[in-house]
């Protein structure tokens, strides 16, 4: 009969065996932590990512639109200042230069002074664009006139004869008789009149030197404001209508 075999002891495993399970574990379920935020965060970058794209395909049409209200406001302030200024021309070599300079939203006197800083860099006008803005500066003139009213005008022409400077053209007097006889009964007075056995010119020289019985007759006739009136502004020398 064969001897049994003693009896084997039961093997308990290592101490430190429970704790080294736990650690895998632990570093098992950080893992899968650390990948899924990883993961959130790349969703929302990509979902960041695709907003800011949807917002400039929105902002897109009205950036454009500023840009070119810029350049429109821009191109203005660069004819203004040629104009002004008159010390550069309105090329395209200038306008680059000055753009590329001083940025969008540019002023004249910034332009005044970049041209004080470095007076050679832009090329002078040329005589066409100054007879421009020269015929512009004469239209301008002529507008302000014939906005004006009466006593404007009279004040005008009397701070021009003061200063030795000519009165209104020759079309603007004769406006402003013709507006101040509108309402009255009185005929607009002549440039000439028949007086005795010759024509006279009506100027001021004429009415200074006439008797008083022509001098009652024309304002008779023609009012005294008329006559008033062509005392002051018909001057030889002075109107150039005279």
């Amino acid at each position: 009969m064969k001897t049994p075999e003693p009896f084997a002891p039961h093997v308990f495993p290592h101490p430190d065996w429970l704790s080294r399970i736990q650690a895998i574990i632990a570093q098992a379920v950080s893992r899968v932590a650390e990948d899924e935020l990883i993961r959130i965060q790349a969703e929302r970058a990509a979902d960041r990512a695709l907003h800011e794209l949807h917002m400039q395909r929105i902002r897109e049409p009205q950036r454009r639109a500023e840009a070119k209200a810029q350049l429109a406001q821009d191109r203005q302030a660069f004819v203004d200042a040629a104009k002004t200024l008159r010390s550069f021309g309105m090329n395209e070599a200038n306008w680059n230069v000055i753009r590329s300079t001083l940025g969008p939203g540019f002023s004249i006197y910034q332009i005044q002074q970049m041209l004080a800083a470095n007076g050679a860099t832009l090329s002078g006008p040329t005589q066409e664009e100054l007879n421009e803005w020269d015929r512009q500066d004469v239209e301008a003139h002529n507008s302000k006139l014939l906005s004006m009213d009466i006593p404007s005008l009279r004040k005008l022409a009397r701070e021009a004869g003061a200063r030795g400077q000519a009165a209104p053209p020759p079309d603007e007097t004769q406006r402003v008789r013709a507006i101040e006889n509108q309402d009255r009964t009185y005929p607009e007075l002549p440039d000439e009149l028949r007086i005795g056995d010759r024509d006279e010119l009506i100027d001021a020289a004429f009415i200074k030197r006439c008797s008083k019985e022509t001098l009652r007759l024309l304002m008779k006739r023609y009012g005294s404001d008329q006559v008033n009136e062509a005392l002051r502004t018909r001057i030889s020398g002075v109107n150039p209508l005279w």
